[in-house]
């Protein structure tokens, strides 16, 4: 028996097989090209593999993030020397706890797993994720803020200032790698087949 997957908003159920049909077989999707129509493939590859799809979303997400705090995650729970432990800890910490309550959010889809239909304009768990990043943001500003003001002194006489190759060298890198992926991923969508056009029935 086909399973029914229901859509994002409302309390509407369609069949895979129809969804496709009405993607594949509509004239505005046939006249796209194939990135464009490429965009819809990770919404039938996740009504086929959900939990497959759902791990690597949230790593996806995850694994950039905690790369990125590695630092941080260092001096919250290895440094305890002066100039390092400040003010500006606690707002790290709730940062770091905020982040993670948005994960939470992302992946479990609370609260509308429990009332399905109820959650679907206000309080929906998409929602309170971008709330908790948005409030983690803010708290990792005011982190920024209060360590340039608080370390200054410590900063400048225990770390030398970055040279100027040094910079436009990790910025060329940068835009060398983020240029590779994007040529990369976008010549693997132009080598996409176009599917074909469902025939309308005479």
């Amino acid at each position: 028996m086909e399973r029914l997957v229901r859509l994002p908003l409302g309390k509407h159920f369609i069949r895979p097989g129809e969804m496709l049909s009405q993607v594949t077989g509509n004239p505005w999707f046939g006249g796209w090209p194939s990135p464009a129509r490429a965009r819809y493939l990770p919404v039938f590859l996740e009504i086929q593999k959900p939990r497959l799809c759902k791990m690597v979303r949230v790593l996806a997400f995850a694994y950039p993030y905690t790369w990125d705090s590695l630092p941080i995650f260092y001096r919250l729970f290895l440094l305890s020397a002066d100039g390092v432990q400040n003010e500006a800890v606690l707002y790290h910490q709730k940062h770091t706890a905020m982040t993670l309550l948005a994960s939470f959010f992302y992946s479990a889809h609370l609260p509308e797993r429990l009332a399905p239909g109820r959650f679907d304009y206000i309080g929906h768990s998409h929602q309170l994720f971008h709330v908790c990043v948005i409030l983690a943001t803010h708290l990792q500003m005011e982190a920024i803020l209060l360590d340039k003001t608080l370390r200054r002194e410590w900063l400048l006489a225990n770390s030398r200032p970055l040279s100027f190759p040094q910079i436009a060298g990790a910025i060329f890198l940068c835009l060398i790698f983020s240029l590779s992926n994007i040529i990369y991923f976008s010549a693997t969508l132009y080598r996409i087949p176009e599917p074909e056009l469902h025939k309308k029935e005479t």
